[in-house]
């Protein structure tokens, strides 16, 4: 595959700052890509030199029972694009055919490269793993990533109430875009789950997206109504927390874990990305040369959305 355009993920820096213990390296970064069929192995079907396509990034086994069932994340051999083997910073990769996606029209490969993680995990997190349903209340906690943007669509499409969290004005404006019904500054309101039950009369959301890790995770269970859930992804401020258990057990939250998610998913949702229902939010891009400027900008206070790599000169 020629690659045309890399997706900047969290994973990046976690492997560059050594916090990620199962990458060999050295490894060369990236778990996003989008670009053109550039070649294709003997008895592969269904793809042609230079079709459009994306990078589904999970890699397994395809012989488990897990596999079978298109339960990417349970098989015990998976491994992922830029955290097992060299990934998406580069010209070309060579992956199998059924982690090749046939590319949407009407998106360009700077987008593709930033859709199909941050959607596939946030389908990954509220429907299939949360089961959100249509007329349920939910909490997108710092709307402003790649994956809480998604969320926000995701959320939207699949009928539900959206409240979200940001942290500044202009984010405010920004998530409200994407369809959050309610959003709440969180600098302006620190105990953001005390607006939370105000905004829903006292009683607390269905379910809570939370992907920021020890610095909202407390409060993201104390959002959640009495019986309500928090589905879990990513811990950016820190992998340990330390929570009060009672706000759990009397409210009998109940806290569900995610990890990477599952290749019919992406059929679930493909078309409204084709069609325009969820939309890339692409924040900035950069040219492969200056992939250490980009991952900086991955952390900058003002980001909203993606970050990109241009890989071709």
């Amino acid at each position: 595959m020629k690659l045309h355009a890399a997706g900047l993920n969290r994973a990046d820096l976690n492997i560059r700052e050594g916090r990620f213990a199962e990458a060999p390296l050295p490894i060369v970064l990236g778990v996003e890509g989008a670009g053109e069929v550039a070649a294709v192995g003997d008895g592969v079907t269904g793809f042609a030199i230079g079709d459009r396509v994306v990078i589904n990034p999970m890699v397994v086994c395809d012989e488990c029972e897990a596999c079978a069932a298109g339960r990417d994340s349970e098989c015990p051999r998976l491994q992922v694009v830029g955290e097992h083997f060299d990934g998406t910073y580069a010209e070309y990769i060579a992956l199998p055919a059924r982690n090749m996606i046939a590319a949407p029209e009407g998106l360009g490969y700077e987008a593709l490269a930033a859709s199909i993680v941050a959607y596939m995990t946030a389908w990954h997190m509220l429907k299939t793993r949360g089961q959100l349903l249509e007329g349920e209340t939910v909490l997108i906690v710092g709307a402003g990533s790649g994956v809480a943007s998604a969320a926000v669509q995701v959320a939207k499409a699949l009928g539900a109430t959206v409240i979200a969290t940001t942290s500044t004005e202009q984010k405010e404006q920004q998530v409200r875009a994407l369809g959050a019904d309610e959003v709440i500054n969180y600098r302006a309101e620190p105990d953001f789950h005390e607006a939370v039950r105000k905004l829903t009369g006292g009683l607390g959301v269905d379910l809570v997206h939370e992907t920021v890790g020890r610095a909202t995770v407390g409060k993201s269970i104390l959002s959640a109504r009495h019986g309500g859930r928090l589905v879990g992804m990513g811990s950016h401020t820190g992998s340990v927390a330390e929570l009060d258990l009672w706000s759990i057990y009397r409210r009998e939250v109940t806290l569900i874990g995610c990890h990477t998610s599952n290749r019919p998913e992406i059929a679930e949702f493909l078309p409204l990305l084709a069609d325009g229902s969820l939309r890339p939010i692409v924040d900035s891009v950069f040219p492969l040369a200056d992939a250490a400027d980009a991952q900086e900008r991955l952390n900058a206070p003002d980001r909203f959305g993606r970050v990109v790599l241009s890989t071709t000169s």
